[in-house]
């Protein structure tokens, strides 16, 4: 199942699917909560984008340069069991909620404004899309790139851990947009 064409089909698609949800909305729609308690939609891209820069903070050092060093691919990825249920606690299918870490709270909803919210998530996909055409580019086997998680460091894990956490996270984001969507616009 994860694979780099996973990785690239799920990066590539989260633009469309984050644009075919937003477009639409007007800036008060994009920028209404719910409820006191909940995140407007803006609030939640603004949390995938603190997300995707505190893990790509960490990959994107691991691609550059030197990479003869790593291990040539070998087709599927496999992911350690708390790596495997880490990602299924990110993921859409997840029901539960999930304490947000104060490094990835969003900006004040003052500070929120769609275009370029949306141009810098488009950004962050690119970057993770670069960092898979790297890897396939060199055959790297990302199960045996090893880094530190950037919310505990001393949870090791690997570079394919990292991309599958960022897309069912994202995924699971984009169902909270749905729902957030519902609410406001009725």
């Amino acid at each position: 199942m994860y694979t780099n064409e996973f990785y690239r089909e799920g990066f590539t698609r989260a633009k469309s699917t984050l644009a075919s949800l937003v477009d639409h909305l007007d800036d008060i729609q994009f920028s209404t909560r719910p409820n006191p308690d909940a995140w407007c939609v803006g609030e939640v891209i603004s949390h995938l984008l603190k997300s995707g820069e505190e893990y790509l903070a960490v990959m994107e050092p691991k691609l550059e340069g030197g990479l003869d060093r790593y291990p040539k691919v070998s087709g599927e990825y496999k992911h350690a069991w708390h790596l495997r249920l880490f990602i299924k606690s990110v993921s859409p299918e997840f029901r539960r909620r999930i304490k947000t870490l104060p490094s990835f709270e969003p900006v004040q909803i003052e500070e929120l404004e769609k275009t370029a919210l949306l141009s810098d998530f488009n950004a962050l996909q690119d970057r993770f899309l670069t960092l898979i055409e790297i890897a396939e580019e060199h055959q790297i086997d990302l199960s045996k790139v090893k880094l530190n998680n950037p919310i505990y460091p001393i949870i090791k894990m690997n570079l394919s851990s990292c991309f599958a956490i960022m897309e069912a996270h994202q995924r699971r984001h984009f169902q909270q947009i749905e729902r957030t969507i519902l609410l406001v616009i009725r």
